[in-house]
């Protein structure tokens, strides 16, 4: 329901305004442009009715994907609403949000409530294997800083991605090398030992990397000093050797989850057609006006 499609209807309108539009010639395009300057208005109505609700304010993202679509005579159909990437004739020029997850997706999840869908990156753990296909994933707002939508921009997604590996796409190469690969040392190793990532398991009574059995629970951050040199195999020391940096201490960044499920907040399609339906008849006498003015 991102998009409300709108068709025709004529019963607003007086039987004699339909009948001067009509023995002119000029029904279907009065019409029309009834439609679309109705689209219009419903369109406004969801701007300020539904944007200033949302948390943390709407992104440009979301704003932009507040479309309303013209109507013609030969199609008396209009669209009006938040939309799901379809190439409209809003008359702005370009498609609107032809790439990332249209705004009418996660819209209308807010408008009828229920399951949220996987988005790419949940996708992409669950392609390699990370995450069960039943599983989502939410920020922990722990070790990373959140945007003011409670969200981790896009960047430390993939930034996150690409340490676990997670990148699945043929000739795609964001995955960072493993210990044994060519460049994993130097530069490269250095910045992984920076900000590393791995995938956090619990047996059910605390974390646990590799007992047999532990459940993936979430995406952790390594975090801390590092290791000092002088121990291992070889030095009669315990502890790690030096030239494996991970540092000794983690921060759980992502939380491994059920379905979310979301409560409905906006009633998107309530707005539009209680706005449209308001204004029709308006449009329909002022549409007829300025057609019949011109013919003169």
């Amino acid at each position: 329901m991102g998009l409300l499609t709108v068709q025709v209807d004529t019963s607003q309108v007086s039987a004699m305004a339909r009948w001067v539009a009509a023995a002119h010639g000029e029904l279907g395009w009065t019409t029309a442009r009834a439609m679309t300057n109705s689209a219009k208005d419903a369109k406004e109505a969801l701007r300020q009715q539904v944007l200033p609700k949302i948390q943390g304010g709407p992104t440009p993202w979301t704003r932009r994907g507040l479309v309303a679509s013209f109507a013609r005579p030969e199609n008396l159909t209009t669209y009006v609403g938040f939309n799901y990437g379809e190439k409209l004739n809003t008359g702005a020029g370009f498609n609107p949000q032809s790439s990332g997850t249209p705004s009418g997706r996660y819209m209308e999840l807010q408008s009828r409530g229920g399951d949220r869908g996987p988005k790419s990156t949940e996708v992409k753990l669950r392609r390699a294997g990370l995450i069960r296909q039943d599983q989502f994933i939410t920020p922990t707002g722990r070790g990373l800083k959140l945007d003011r939508y409670g969200n981790l921009k896009g960047p430390q997604y993939v930034q996150i991605l690409s340490r676990l590996r997670a990148f699945s796409d043929a000739g795609y190469t964001a995955n960072t090398t493993r210990g044994a690969d060519a460049g994993s040392r130097g530069r490269s190793g250095a910045k992984r030992r920076e900000r590393d990532y791995f995938m956090l398991r619990s047996d059910g009574t605390g974390p646990s990397r590799w007992q047999l059995g532990a459940d993936v629970v979430g995406v952790a951050m390594r975090a801390g000093p590092g290791p000092k040199g002088g121990t291992g195999k070889g030095t009669g020391r315990r502890g790690r050797p030096q030239t494996v940096g991970y540092r000794r201490k983690f921060t759980r960044v992502l939380n491994v989850v059920d379905q979310p499920n979301y409560e409905r907040r906006y009633d998107i399609k309530g707005i539009a057609l209680k706005e449209y339906n308001r204004v029709f008849s308006q449009h329909f006498m002022a549409a007829l006006d300025k057609n019949l003015k011109r013919k003169r």
